[in-house]
């Protein structure tokens, strides 16, 4: 009868050792709004957004496929135009293109994706 209590009591070790460590109330906590805080976060609050300013395209790219398209900015390398939007994807390669061809310096608002959201040329 020992033996089988011994055994019960090394099972019921073995699980409570193996729970693991509940880190959920310091996540809680550190997520916990501050007084006077926003609650509503600003767009691209997951990530960051980057303005590239002074820099030049170097290239574009285009396939016949749906909304793929891409520029090359120096110093970047190839960035994919967001495609959510088919008009905006189109007037940004074509901004792009203008640019290369005029060998202007472009402003460009990348986001944390790495993709082109915005592009102005001077």
């Amino acid at each position: 009868m020992n033996a089988v209590k011994k055994a019960s009591a090394k099972k019921t070790t073995k699980k409570s050792s193996t729970a693991p460590v509940a880190p959920v109330a310091t996540i809680t906590t550190a997520l916990a709004a501050k007084p006077n805080e926003p609650t509503l976060q600003p767009p691209g609050a997951d990530g960051f957004a980057v303005w590239n300013n002074s820099v030049k395209i170097v290239g574009t790219w285009g396939i016949a496929e749906n909304n793929n398209a891409w520029l090359n900015i120096s110093g970047m390398g190839f960035r994919r135009i967001k495609e959510s939007n088919t008009q905006a994807l189109l007037a940004i390669l074509m901004i792009g293109a203008h640019a290369r061809d005029k060998n202007s310096v472009v402003n460009v608002r990348t986001e944390a994706d790495n993709k082109v959201y915005e592009l102005y040329a001077w």
